[in-house]
């Protein structure tokens, strides 16, 4: 009896050292950087502010500014700072669902891809994946052509905007849009998205 009643005494041992790690644990409110005004996104536990840095939380865009119609914009933020029990953030990836690329796709269309590594004007880098659908299926140079445009105009546009007014052009489709008019004029299109943007460290 007595070699039972030390084990049952060991099992409970580690569930008291749990729930002396929680209880220790504080609750740090997560936002959106300057580019999304700020916005509380979330929260997450940690013992100390230096176990909060680091820590990544996805979020999409109708969470932040209410549009319905942006909600297949996914975001990652990364924590990058952090004040008292507030942790700030840092963009790092931006993208586009896949499931609602995959409802525009067509049978005999074309989809044209571009993907790309660009600086901006104050040396950001970033990985940048476009996308074109056609109304009907193109000819050969008509692709070529459309992906040559996409490249060259988005490292354009890249280069003489700094990291912050980029990526908002980014986000709310604005840079994807003007993309979309030059590309017409080239052949008739359904859509032109940036369909994934990540930032490059180091």
């Amino acid at each position: 009896m007595a070699e039972e009643k030390e084990k049952e005494k060991k099992k409970t041992k580690p569930a008291k050292r749990t729930l002396d790690k929680w209880k220790r644990k504080k609750w740090f409110k997560i936002f959106a950087p300057k580019e999304f005004d700020k916005r509380e996104v979330g929260e997450t536990p940690a013992d100390k502010e230096k176990n909060v840095l680091g820590r990544t939380i996805k979020t999409n865009l109708v969470e932040l500014t209410g549009e319905r119609q942006k909600r297949h914009v996914i975001l990652t933020f990364k924590v990058n700072d952090v004040k008292g029990q507030q942790a700030f953030t840092k963009i790092v990836r931006h993208e586009i669902s896949p499931i609602y690329i995959n409802r525009m796709v067509r049978r005999r269309m074309s989809k044209i891809e571009a993907v790309q590594v660009v600086t901006t004007k104050d040396n950001k880098k970033l990985k940048i994946k476009t996308i074109a659908l056609s109304q009907k299926k193109l000819e050969r140079r008509q692709e070529t052509a459309i992906r040559k445009e996409i490249i060259q105009s988005i490292e354009k546009s890249c280069n003489r905007k700094e990291f912050s007014p980029l990526i908002q052009l980014i986000v709310f489709g604005v840079l994807a849009s003007k993309l979309f008019k030059e590309l017409k004029k080239i052949a008739p299109l359904r859509r032109v998205e940036i369909v994934k943007s990540i930032v490059l460290e180091g």
